[in-house]
């Protein structure tokens, strides 16, 4: 990252600037110990140098082959762009494509398709956000350590939103919030159940529309614990349609009809993803007129 320093920062020690810009102490430590970590008009600087008007500071933290996982395959498999610049990527992550490889899921992940997007360099696959394996829609990635730290750090101090579109089961009207506790179930790994000793979880819904049958709801959790929609929903009476889990199988998707259609990122951006086409169709059964 190469940058000028303007008026207003000149008079600044670079770890103080590059604090105040959200790089973490742990990267600022780590281009430290670099040759080309820190340089200011190309000569390496100590973080206690005083930036003056004018120069030119840059700073690498591109990945190395030592950082990369040497046991994800790169694999050319299809995956729909919303943004990509060289510090973020951000995708529309189909239902049948794991985020992250598993035993039970290699070669397979969204992991894999952009490892071989960006096999040209050092990668390392780094998910702001994790979806489900059956749950669509936008999924963030960082392109770099400072990124990294920095949509996490503001992921963790809520200035970012996530929407998601639901299609649940049975008529729910008007909007509410489900703030109820979450907890794994007994010995399993992978189910989740509302239950005092769980952690604190809160969901935010709005139902868009509505019939006897089913409810197109746009949900806005404010915790972000495993399941925690699939869990709330059902907790209210309105499981997920197609939730096997958590609800029942539907003759009309083949699996959980939720979908991240959009993520605020304070700063950076709005990225909307498109609603896939088992939801359209699915809502379509039930209603004419578009939801989104």
């Amino acid at each position: 990252m190469k940058k000028i320093i303007t008026t207003n920062e000149a008079g600044l020690d670079i770890k103080t600037y590059l604090k105040s810009i959200s790089m973490s102490a742990s990267l600022i430590k780590k281009l430290k110990k670099l040759e080309t970590g820190i340089l200011v008009n190309g000569a390496h600087q100590n973080v206690t140098y005083i930036l003056k008007e004018n120069d030119v500071l840059e700073t690498n933290f591109d990945d190395t082959e030592e950082e990369t996982n040497k046991y994800l395959e790169p694999v050319d498999l299809p995956v729909e762009i919303i943004f990509e610049s060289e510090n973020m990527t951000v995708v529309n992550k189909s239902a049948a494509m794991p985020t992250h490889e598993s035993i039970n899921n290699r070669g397979n992940t969204l992991a894999n398709a952009l490892a071989y997007r960006y096999s040209d360099k050092p990668y390392v696959f780094r998910a702001v956000n994790r979806l489900d394996k059956d749950t669509s829609g936008a999924v963030v990635t960082a392109n770099n350590k400072y990124y990294a730290g920095m949509l996490s750090a503001l992921l963790k101090s809520g200035k970012t939103q996530k929407e998601y579109i639901a299609v649940v089961e049975g008529n729910l009207q008007g909007a509410g919030t489900v703030e109820a506790p979450i907890r794994r179930k007994g010995e399993s790994i992978i189910e989740r159940i509302v239950a005092p000793d769980g952690e604190y979880a809160k969901t935010h819904y709005e139902v868009l529309k509505s019939c006897d049958d089913i409810s197109i709801v746009l949900v806005k959790p404010q915790t972000g614990r495993t399941h925690q929609i699939r869990v709330h929903m059902a907790h209210i009476g309105h499981p997920i349609v197609g939730d096997e889990m958590y609800g029942s199988t539907s003759e009309y998707i083949s699996r959980q009809a939720l979908h991240c259609l959009r993520m605020k990122i304070e700063g950076i951006g709005d990225f909307v993803a498109p609603l896939p086409q088992d939801m359209e169709q699915l809502i379509r059964r039930y209603f004419d007129e578009a939801i989104i």
